[in-house]
C-alpha cells in the first residue's frame, strides 16, 4: 500500500460522502426487477435515474482503479462493498447490455472480485 493508494481512498471516499443519499435510496428504495420496468418508471432526467446513474458511475470508476491497480484491492474492499448494490442492479443492466453490451463492466468484475476476496480472507 503507497501513500496515492491512500489519498485515492480517500478521493473516493469523498466522492460517495458527497452522494451519500443516493447510496442510502439505493439500497433502501430501489426495487426495481428488470429493465422494462427501470425504463417506465426512471426516464429523462429524473432524480431516480440520476441516482442510480450516480451509484453504477461511482462503482464502475472504482472498478476501473482497482483493475488497473491504481488503488489496493484489500484496502478498497475494507471500506467498499459493491456486492449489495451489484445484486440490485444486475437485473436492470442486463437490460441495459442489448444496445449497449459493455455498460457497467467495471462495476461488474470488481464485484466478481470482491467475492472473490472474501472467499480469500475467510480462509487467512
Amino acid at each position: 500500500m503507497t501513500n496515492e493508494d491512500v489519498d485515492t481512498l480517500f478521493s473516493l471516499y469523498n466522492i460517495y460522502d458527497r452522494n451519500r443519499d443516493c447510496f442510502l435510496w439505493f439500497l433502501e428504495d430501489f426495487n426495481l426487477k428488470s429493465y422494462q420496468e427501470y425504463k417506465q418508471k426512471y426516464h429523462g432526467t429524473s432524480k431516480d435515474r440520476t441516482q442510480f446513474v450516480r451509484v453504477c458511475g461511482f462503482f464502475e470508476l472504482s472498478g476501473t482503479l482497482v483493475i488497473r491497480q491504481l488503488i489496493d484491492r484489500s484496502l478498497y474492499f475494507d471500506v467498499f462493498n459493491p456486492t449489495p448494490f451489484w445484486n440490485k442492479a444486475r437485473p436492470i443492466i442486463e437490460g441495459m447490455r442489448q444496445t449497449r453490451p459493455f455498460i457497467y463492466e467495471n462495476f461488474e468484475r470488481l464485484n466478481q472480485m470482491k467475492i472473490k476476496w472474501s472467499k480469500n480472507r475467510l480462509k487467512s
